[in-house]
């Protein structure tokens, strides 16, 4: 009978988490809340329009989000197929998400694809939709999220457009045009056939199956290994891939494909290879002929009676047609013309002998297709003539085997195909450009780059050389001239970095490289090719503006107040006057951040800093220390009286609600101030005293305002001494490395360990990293500290190799700072490996969740750059900052590490149970490896082991242990579990 239809309501699904509901989960409870309601609020609550399809392609969740984008009411769609929102030429759901539904990994979306639909005002949309499948009560459901795409950064045309104008040039294109993906696990699929995939093959694009080793089922049996390790060569080298193997067309008959692709790292880790098959089958059929008469490319002569038969025939025909000359003699010629050869029939001569009409005969030399006796086919050159001798009309044809010519033609073909292919794929101009005796700039030949980097036709430029010249701002046009004078002068190679202002009004920078000839008129001639390095002259320019600004409030950042001090206090001595540093924080701003998130608490911050900068005089300096603390640099202080009126200036500003997104936030501030020369000369220390005014403001209960005072001085004492004993014991090399155990959950393996940062002081004795870590933080410090147990740790590496120990990944604490200046980060971890031998597989950086979420984008490339090296990133103390998971699916990281605080007592609260439990299912979610820290007790590790945690570190198999400690450890094997005693 048929199956029941899903009610519309959204609570028809069983909610995710209910053992009784759910296949292959644990038993989350939802307290006394229905799982329906549950259901229909998660619904809810994703920004994105949601829909799910059951296992009959019908819709059972449609979200009031994606009432919006596709303008139809839920009641209406519930219970419909796609067609439904997309309309009738909605595709099947395996064209969707590019293979059959039944085949995708549960959670893993397909690729993105793009529709056009009217929205909720009867707008055109484009929208941008990604499939995955979820398993359900034993039934495989289809789960669709919608989004509006963006536009093309070229013009007005949509994605949706654009992909259909493209899929409209590949079916025109000879060959077949396709796109190929490897996932990280290695396995293929294949988007995108044109209908080329027909015409040489006879398939339809989705009739395409995969075999069990990953190929195409088309693909010939004897090929595909070598296929299959091409494909993996590419990949792994990010280089072109140069392919050419046999496939088994529909109709039996074995083809010959060749292409090559270019591969691409896309975010979310696939390899994609765009590119073009060309059937080589009758090329690859001539080789065969060709090789067999390499050694023999003499011309051949035969003789032939009027009846077409060979009278005689040398050596040299024998040889081009694969026979022995005698066994010519007395056979037809038409044995040596091919049957498909249009040009030659049996009765050619008889006929001409009879009417004297014969295209062939005493023509001179003529490209036919010759045929050996067994049966192969070859390309000859023929010129055949009559001779009247004894009353006797007879033949001769002179017989020129052209295959090397040919295979010269097809090579020189072959090779501008080629290069007119490498032309297309740099990301950028390849160029031929001349300059003539008069002074005139011209392009002979242009890539299709110019249209992709300047918006124009290559064609337009080959007509005008100047519309180059003329998208220079003038001082730019200028210096390029004058570079290539000299270059032409001199005839040497042309470097060149110009900007120019595309059709589009976008600024790109090129960088090219040239080297010029001389013509015999006098002409100069340059080829070369111009780099489109828009996007790295952007990333340095950001990197300048990292260095000096803070990226969220567009403020100066700690450096730039410094910076800015010296100058102020330099003209204040010549003035007579102080310079005041004041260190401002907002009371319970953290209470804005927990209740309506960190993006409306950053909204809330820069709107801080405009009403900051509008509340002091133009003179005042206002940057952002961090977090919610700005510092403000005041001039001309000529008594206390004008510090304590500027300070009522800042605290009536805020007297006024802040408005961000339609709400109020009614925001106080605390103040504290240090006075130059009174408190302190250096920067510094001025900001230190500050600090901690604001700190006892801050304790007095906010909204307040204190100078810095001798008292307060004490405390900055003690920590500026502790900051001097930390500078020496940098100098004294006092830190060393110590190692704790990172131990396979399964196995009870060491599989890595952590390096942790200990103080060996000969005055203090062995000093707690919870006493010196705050103070090396607080003054910068400790980017010294992690680099010198960076150091160490490699060192400790290079001798447990050398001692022929296990080799296992030391995983080293990078800080936030150190992190965020990634150029001087790279040239240090580089420096290390290469000094101490180590393979870069066996470092790991850590950095906490904080500093990767500070600056997510920033994080990623630095993430990538590593692990480009060889070098893992994993984000240490998971749980206790903010990560966006949209943003952490991105970080090409290995492992995340569960913080101590939730491990502590994780057998007897339920909500850090809960908190691990998720934690752990998330990062496998995303292939990623989990190290919980802080594991002391056997039931600690058996919950862990439950939920199928990979690795525990803590004092439970070992403490952290010096170099030597630790290289006994793992001579001796696997640890003995030691749980420690409360």
């Amino acid at each position: 009978m048929p199956r029941k239809k899903p009610s519309p309501r959204s609570g028809a699904w069983p909610i995710l988490g209910t053992r009784e509901k759910t296949r292959g989960m644990s038993s989350v409870r939802v307290g006394l809340v229905d799982g329906e309601q549950v259901w229909a609020a998660a619904a809810e609550a994703v920004p994105e329009g949601l829909l799910v399809l059951d296992d009959t392609a019908r819709i059972v969740v449609f979200n009031q989000a994606a009432e919006r984008l596709f303008g139809r009411p839920r009641a209406s769609v519930l219970g419909q197929g796609l067609a439904t929102v997309l309309g009738d030429k909605t595709p099947s759901l395996t064209a969707l998400v590019g293979r059959d539904p039944a085949q995708l990994i549960p959670g893993q979306p397909s690729d993105k694809r793009y529709f056009s639909v009217h929205g909720i005002d009867d707008t055109l949309l484009t929208l941008e939709m990604t499939f995955s499948v979820l398993d359900l009560d034993g039934r495989r459901h289809v789960v669709a999220l919608a989004r509006e795409a963006p536009l093309l950064p070229s013009g007005p045309d949509t994605w949706l457009e654009t992909e259909e104008r493209l899929g409209n040039f590949a079916s025109n294109m000879p060959g077949i045009v396709f796109q190929r993906v490897m996932r990280p696990d290695g396995t293929l699929y294949y988007p995108f056939f044109s209908t080329g995939l027909v015409d040489i093959l006879g398939f339809q694009p989705e009739e395409m199956t995969l075999a069990r080793d990953g190929c195409l089922d088309a693909i010939h049996w004897a090929d595909r290994e070598t296929y299959l390790e091409t494909l993996r060569r590419s990949a792994a080298t990010l280089t072109q891939c140069s392919e050419e193997f046999r496939a088994i067309a529909r109709s039996g008959e074995v083809k010959w494909l060749s292409g090559t692709a270019q591969p691409q790292v896309m975010p979310n880790g696939d390899v994609l290879w765009d590119g073009v098959l060309i059937d080589i089958t009758d090329r690859k059929r001539a080789e065969l002929w060709l090789e067999m008469i390499m050694n023999h490319a003499a011309d051949g002569i035969v003789t032939i009676s009027e009846d077409g038969l060979i009278e005689s025939a040398n050596a040299a025909a024998g040889s081009v047609f694969g026979t022995p000359a005698a066994e010519l003699i007395g056979r037809s010629v038409g044995i040596l013309m091919a049957d498909t050869e249009p040009a030659w029939s049996e009765s050619l001569l008889q006929r001409y002998v009879l009417t004297g009409e014969g295209s062939l005969i005493g023509a001179g030399p003529r490209e036919l297709r010759g045929q050996r006796r067994d049966g192969s086919v070859f390309p000859l050159e023929m010129a055949l003539s009559e001779v009247l001798t004894e009353g006797r009309r007879i033949f001769i044809a002179v017989i020129r085997d052209i295959t090397q010519r040919k295979e010269t033609e097809n090579a020189l073909i072959a090779t501008q195909e080629r290069l007119q292919n490498i032309a297309d794929n740099v990301p950028g101009l390849v160029f031929q450009r001349l300059l003539t005796p008069e002074g005139e700039l011209r392009f002979l030949y242009l890539s299709n780059g110019a249209r992709e980097v300047l918006g124009f036709e290559p064609q337009e430029l080959l007509e005008d050389g100047r519309l180059l010249l003329d998208a220079m701002a003038p001082d730019d046009r200028e210096v390029f001239l004058e570079a290539l004078k000299q270059s032409a002068t001199r005839l040497e190679p042309m470097e060149d970095d110009i900007k120019v202002l595309s059709r589009t009004g976008e600024e790109r920078w090129l960088r090219g490289w040239s080297r010029p000839y001389r013509l015999p008129d006098g002409a100069v001639v340059w080829e070369g090719v111009s780099l489109d390095v828009t996007d790295r002259k952007r990333a340095e320019g950001r990197l300048t503006f990292l260095a000096y600004y803070d990226p969220l409030t567009g403020l100066g950042n700690r450096s730039l107040f410094v910076e800015r001090f010296e100058r102020a206090r330099l003209f204040a001595q010549n003035m007579g006057t102080s310079v005041a540093v004041l260190s401002l924080g907002l009371d319970r701003f953290s209470i804005i951040n927990a209740t309506i998130g960190h993006t409306m608490g950053d909204k809330v911050l820069i709107a801080v800093a405009r009403r900051l900068q509008q509340g002091l005089d133009a003179g005042a300096i206002v940057c952002r220390a961090g977090g919610d603390r700005f510092l403000v640099l005041l001039t001309g202080i000529g008594a206390l009286a004008d510090l304590h009126e500027a300070v009522e200036n800042i605290q009536a500003s805020f007297e006024t609600p802040i408005e961000v997104g339609g709400q109020q936030f009614d925001l106080t501030v605390s103040i504290g101030a240090a006075v130059h020369p009174r408190d302190g000369q250096e920067a510094e220390t001025l900001i230190m005293h500050a600090d901690a005014a604001l700190h006892r403001a801050k304790e007095d209960g906010g909204r307040g305002f204190l100078l810095f005072t001798e008292e307060m001085g004490t405390r900055a004492a003690k920590l500026m001494t502790m900051q001097h004993k930390l500078r020496r014991a940098l100098d004294r090399q006092e830190f060393v490395a110590f190692f704790q155990a990172q131990v396979d959950v399964a196995s009870g393996e060491i599989i890595g360990c952590e390096a942790l940062a200990r103080w060996n002081s000969p005055d203090d004795g062995m000093v707690s990293p919870g006493v010196f870590i705050p103070v090396a933080e607080e003054c910068g410090l400790i980017d010294a500290i992690c680099l010198h147990i960076l150091t160490d740790s490699c060192r400790w590496l290079a001798e447990w190799s050398k001692r022929g120990l296990p080799e296992i990944p030391v995983a080293v604490n990078i800080s936030g700072r150190q992190f965020h200046n990634s150029r001087q980060l790279l040239t240090i971890v580089d420096q290390t490996l290469a000094e101490t031998s180590v393979r870069p597989s066996l470092l790991e950086l850590e950095l906490t969740e904080s500093s990767a979420m500070n600056d997510p984008e920033n994080a990623i490339n630095v993430v990538r750059m590593f692990r480009d090296r060889g070098v893992s990133c994993s984000i240490d103390d998971f749980g206790t900052g903010y990560s966006s998971l949209s943003v952490l699916k991105r970080f090409p990281i290995r492992k995340l590490k569960i913080d101590r605080s939730f491990i502590m007592d994780v057998t007897k609260d339920p909500n850090d149970a809960a908190i691990v439990q998720a934690i752990v299912a998330l990062a496998h979610a995303l292939k990623l490896k989990v190290v919980a820290e802080g594991v002391e007790t056997l039931e600690q590790l058996a919950f862990l082991r439950s939920i199928k945690c990979d690795a525990i570190q803590g004092y439970l198999f070992s403490r952290p242990l010096p170099g030597e400690a630790m290289a006994d450890l793992l001579a001796r094997g696997k640890p003995h579990p030691q749980p420690v005693v409360s």
